[in-house]
């Protein structure tokens, strides 16, 4: 029987035994009209009874019955073979008197040796006999009773056990993410406090409001990670999200009516937290510096971006089509725009950077390791 239909049944027979019910009992002995004696008096004191002539029979009926009446002398397998084998093996909880006409002192120690609760000798009194029957019924509901205290005591120790281990468990990923918590923070906080030293150290120095219009792109391409990390719950974030999300923005600003055509080709599949920051800040510098040199004037042009990996390595392209090598100095030939690329990509991506600038436009490339 499973354990949780165990219990139950435990406890069913417990509640039961406590509400007062007679209870049945099982009569083992081979003589018929012992037998019937039996099972007439004890039904007439409120009793169910079975009855049976061997002791090998009595084994099929102990699943229903509260105490065995057995007699010691049976046929074959005696009665205190029958007893020992009841307590042994089937239940030891169930109350067995044996019915015996032998009350040497020897006899009685063999008859509680084998188990057996109590014994009645032959002849016996009618209200002796019920007696101790009724004795041993209080003491077997007694114990019905505790067992099934114990086993709700069980229960409920195996349920605090489980709540104890959530909990325990529940604490330690709090802490774990408490941990991480603390170490995105001084991390973001690092990347910002790098940016504001940047933009403090550029020579020469820019306008206070072309320096803080700088730095909000730059923040705000560093919150878009943010929001991309959260929908996937930290796991990573998409490289052609990014920059996806980031192109529309950068446009508002500094190309409104659209003269320059956008172009997106290629994917880099899923950027760890590290490189998504480094990447989204970089595209950033790189997008906003077409859009502000290589257009000049409302120019119309194409501006592409491309992705690709191959050989354990990613490679982000920006190109475009716009005022080349002809023109003033271009990305980061001066200020803090080269210095937060450069040291993007040596430091958070672990790659390199390499720009192309001809008549036809510019090409900027980078290559980083697919893990670092």
């Amino acid at each position: 029987m499973p354990k949780a239909d165990a219990e139950h049944a435990v406890k069913a027979d417990a509640a039961a035994a406590l509400g007062g019910e007679p209870g049945t009992i099982l009569v083992v002995d081979d003589e018929p009209l012992a037998r019937q004696m039996f099972t007439d008096v004890l039904e007439a004191q409120g009793f169910r009874v079975v009855s049976v002539a061997r002791g090998e029979e009595a084994f099929s009926f102990l699943h229903e019955v509260d105490l065995v009446l057995l007699d010691a002398m049976l046929p074959g397998r005696d009665g205190w073979e029958i007893c020992r084998e009841i307590k042994s093996r089937h239940d030891s909880l169930l109350p067995v008197i044996m019915v015996t006409a032998r009350t040497a002192p020897e006899d009685v120690v063999r008859t509680f040796a084998v188990g057996a609760d109590d014994y009645v000798a032959k002849p016996f009194h009618v209200a002796e006999r019920t007696a101790r029957i009724e004795s041993r019924l209080r003491v077997h509901r007694a114990e019905l009773a505790l067992k099934g205290v114990v086993a709700q005591l069980r229960d409920l120790a195996d349920q605090n056990y489980e709540l104890y281990e959530r909990a325990r468990a529940d604490a330690e990923e709090r802490a774990l993410l408490l941990r991480e918590l603390d170490h995105r923070v001084r991390n973001n906080l690092s990347v910002i406090m790098g940016l504001l030293s940047m933009e403090r150290n550029r020579k020469p120095a820019r306008a206070a409001d072309e320096a803080l219009i700088s730095l909000e792109g730059r923040l705000r391409s560093f919150l878009l990670v943010h929001e991309a990390l959260r929908r996937q719950n930290y796991r990573g974030v998409s490289a052609r999200e990014l920059s996806a999300r980031l192109v529309p923005r950068l446009r508002t600003a500094w190309d409104p009516d659209r003269h320059v055509e956008i172009s997106h080709v290629g994917d880099l599949g899923t950027l760890n937290e590290r490189q998504g920051f480094a990447l989204a800040l970089i595209l950033n510098e790189l997008i906003t510096n077409a859009f502000r040199h290589a257009f000049p004037g409302a120019r119309s042009g194409t501006l592409t971006i491309r992705m690709a990996q191959a050989d354990n390595r990613f490679t982000v392209e920006i190109a475009d089509d716009g005022v080349g090598s002809c023109a003033p100095p271009r990305l980061g030939m001066v200020g803090s725009g080269r210095s937060i690329v450069t040291a993007l990509v040596r430091d958070e991506l672990g790659g390199t950077c390499t720009t192309q600038a001809s008549d036809s436009g510019t090409s900027v490339l980078l290559s980083f390791p697919r893990h670092r």
